[in-house]
């Protein structure tokens, strides 16, 4: 990759017009490095410029989605080397100091969290035909991680569900492959549909056959991984079974619930009625025992004034 006074292939520069030469040969990188994880990695930088009064050089660095004009200061040289953070612990200078046209580092026992965009710029005041910069993408290998195998969907006859396969880790981006235990019956080929790149294989239509287990193998270029995860295919009637049985005790349950609060209110509604009947029967009691001691007669066919109580004698 090329940007101001640089060039990322030198057979590209020898191609280029006697002209523009000393500008392309300005900063000279290796456009991509990759390097397997805990190997050492070199990312090259030269230069043509004669160092000078003000001269610089600086590394960069942008994480992987990050835009080349958010790279971090990693390293800067000035006539005195400065290094940013713990890149000192993790990196070294080629040539040291830099002032021999190389300005190459090399990242030791590099990790995938190192992968990404790494920028050598080169100042020279005193030439600024000189002066440009590298850009070098950093692929740091990785072998699969152990990958998680799932399963979504119901496993009864007739029904469709979907295994899954993902490694967490893997670069280049893994490979998926999915393979049942030998001696089995062969699947039907119209029932079965594998995704390399995703990792997902769909069952459909799904009989006994189907039983069995199922391993899924993640590879690339370093190394390979495997799960596995085990398929038991159950008959629809099975199915039904089994959702009667709870259905039927989900029922018993209400019933039973609905007959205790019955009996319940009734108990209480008895135990009231039986409350207020014996209080009736008491206050009747009552009132006959305050009643008069005597009952008057009197006759009709006589005046009020004339009329004689049957039961006091005349006076």
């Amino acid at each position: 990759m090329v940007q101001g006074g640089t060039t990322s292939d030198p057979e590209t520069a020898s191609e280029t017009p006697k002209d523009e030469s000393r500008c392309w040969h300005a900063v000279v990188v290796k456009s991509s490095v990759f390097a397997h994880a805990g190997s050492s990695a070199e990312l090259s930088c030269s230069y043509s410029t004669q160092v000078s009064q003000g001269f610089t050089l600086e590394w960069r660095y942008a994480a992987p989605g990050t835009p080349a004009v958010e790279a971090k200061r990693i390293l800067y040289f000035n006539g005195r080397l400065y290094w940013v953070d713990s890149w000192e612990d993790r990196m070294s200078l080629v040539q040291n100091p830099p002032v021999s046209g190389v300005a190459s580092v090399t990242i030791h026992s590099v990790q995938p969290s190192e992968s990404g965009l790494y920028i050598c710029d080169i100042t020279n005041p005193n030439d600024w035909s000189g002066s440009g910069q590298g850009l070098i993408n950093l692929t740091v290998l990785v072998a699969p991680s152990v990958p998680v195998c799932e399963l979504t969907g119901h496993t009864y006859v007739g029904d469709d569900v979907t295994l899954t396969c993902h490694s967490s880790q893997g670069v280049p981006t893994p490979i998926y492959s999915w393979s049942r235990e030998q001696d089995t019956a062969p699947l039907p080929p119209h029932s079965v549909v594998a995704d390399q790149r995703t990792g997902s294989l769909l069952l459909s239509n799904l009989s006994t056959v189907f039983t069995g287990t199922y391993t899924c193998k993640a590879s690339n270029d370093l190394g390979e991984a495997a799960c596995s995860i085990a398929v038991k295919v159950a008959h629809g009637s099975s199915a039904a079974l089994v959702a009667g049985v709870l259905m039927g005790l989900f029922l018993l349950v209400l019933l039973v619930a609905a007959a205790a609060v019955y009996f319940f209110f009734c108990y209480k509604k008895s135990c009231t009625e039986n409350k207020l009947s014996r209080k009736d029967g008491n206050s009747s009691r009552k009132r006959q025992s305050a009643g008069p001691l005597l009952s008057a007669h009197f006759d009709g066919d006589q005046p009020p004034e004339l009329r004689v109580s049957h039961l006091s004698p005349l006076v």
